[in-house]
């Protein structure tokens, strides 16, 4: 029997949390077409839109970065 032919749709989700190793790599292409979209909308000079779009794609990544260590460090000493 195939391991989807239970599935149905928004009622059981995909067992993607099993690995968890996978799940904050997701964060990667949604920085990468935030970047895309919001530069694309708001660059004045279309020669300097790539390298926009990877200035803002790390500021992303690092600001989530920095972020994601910040509210584990509350966490860590909240217990």
């Amino acid at each position: 029997m195939h391991p989807l032919a239970d599935y149905r749709p928004f009622l059981d989700p995909l067992p993607i949390w099993t690995r968890t190793w996978i799940w904050p790599l997701l964060i990667i292409p949604l920085c990468a077409g935030v970047a895309v979209v919001y530069k694309t909308i708001r660059c004045r000079v279309i020669s300097r839109l790539p390298r926009e779009i990877v200035e803002l794609f790390f500021t992303i990544l690092i600001g989530m970065a920095l972020s994601a260590l910040a509210l584990a460090g509350v966490a860590h000493l909240m217990q």
